[in-house]
């Protein structure tokens, strides 16, 4: 369509992930995302489009012997690696859920990933790998960082999670704006008229950004930026924007939502920061963010997530510790594992079934 869009204005005030592993959602935009994201949800879809059949056989016939799990995760690669000329700067690949098991696990499947990125040509600084910000995944991230293998945290709820993140050393985090089960059980989902002061994860994601700028003023060290996720609609987007996140991922239908949709909203004289913490300052619209959370329930007796613990020692014991304390963290996190696991399932299942025909 001619004339001023939703994502024009979106795109002036928070930096523009797609949330996508088709080059065709990317390049349908008419400028480059910054980053692409990816689930196992995104590339099951993936792996059942005929569009991604070539890449597929490849991998099974190159690497069915080696079992399903390496053919998932050099298809994912493949993908990855194909969009990446789409985007500005990295293409995100998710750890899987099954490895979640020990620190062990997660480090291997990102150091084959890290080789698999390689092989196709893929620098360090081109990539970066979904950790899910538990005990385990954070400790992991650590060492990972350590050796240039760049990660962000995801599955994020709560102010615990994210500094144990900037601990870490994530270049970036992902908060969920929404849970993954308001999406197929709407009663979940706070279907509110102002987002950024009503939906209740609004206040975390302010304690976030209020803990990492005091961070960085504190220490010099920077810390990751917000590359939000989980908007349910239109109205979410430039909620979280207006908030103060850095970045959004967004799905493809989302996307194409706001390059159809005329912008008729007012005026705004927003200037990108050029740094994403140095001299932030909390909009006098949300303070009363900074000592409130909606989520922690009426009991709530105001007191924040110190930075001061050392949430990786002992294999994540004090970050797994934070959230085991926070019910409504818990079960969010399961439920992100659990949906994006089964994900993968169905991908082993298929993948499986097609070594067998192809090698017997």
């Amino acid at each position: 369509m001619s004339g001023r869009t939703k994502l024009d204005r979106l795109s002036e005030l928070v930096n523009i992930d797609v949330d996508s592993v088709d080059p065709r959602v990317a390049k349908a935009l008419p400028f480059k995302a910054f980053n692409q994201t990816s689930n196992q949800a995104v590339f099951y879809t993936a792996l059942c489009d005929e569009y991604n059949k070539e890449d597929y056989e490849w991998a099974v016939k190159e690497f069915g012997k080696e079992g399903w799990a390496e053919v998932w995760d050099r298809f994912c690669c493949k993908l990855c690696a194909n969009n990446l000329p789409n985007v500005q700067n990295r293409v995100l690949i998710r750890l899987s859920p099954r490895n979640l098991k020990n620190k062990d696990t997660v480090l291997a499947q990102c150091h084959n990933f890290d080789k698999i990125f390689s092989e196709l040509g893929v620098s360090r600084d081109q990539y970066g790998i979904k950790i899910p910000v538990v005990g385990i995944g954070m400790a992991a991230a650590k060492e990972l960082n350590e050796q240039g293998i760049r990660t962000l945290g995801t599955s994020l709820f709560g102010l615990p999670q994210a500094i144990a993140a900037s601990q870490a050393g994530c270049f970036a985090i992902s908060p969920y704006y929404n849970e993954v089960r308001a999406y197929s059980d709407k009663s979940l989902w706070p279907d509110v008229q102002d987002p950024a002061i009503n939906h209740p994860m609004s206040a975390r994601l302010i304690h976030i950004l209020e803990t990492y700028t005091k961070l960085y003023e504190q220490t010099g060290k920077e810390q990751p930026i917000i590359i939000m996720a989980s908007h349910a609609n239109l109205e979410e987007l430039f909620a979280t924007a207006s908030l103060g996140v850095q970045h959004s991922t967004i799905l493809g239908h989302h996307l194409t939502e706001l390059a159809a949709t005329p912008d008729d909203l007012p005026p705004h004289g927003y200037i990108k920061p050029s740094h994403p913490y140095k001299n932030r300052v909390t909009p006098t619209r949300f303070t009363l963010h900074s000592t409130s959370d909606p989520l922690a329930g009426p009991d709530w007796d105001g007191t924040l997530a110190r930075t001061d613990i050392d949430y990786l020692a002992n294999g994540g014991e004090e970050l797994d510790k934070a959230i085991k304390s926070d019910p409504v963290v818990t079960g969010k996190i399961k439920d992100v594992l659990d949906i994006f696991h089964g994900e993968e399932e169905k991908a082993r299942e298929k993948i499986e079934k097609d070594i067998k025909v192809l090698f017997g």
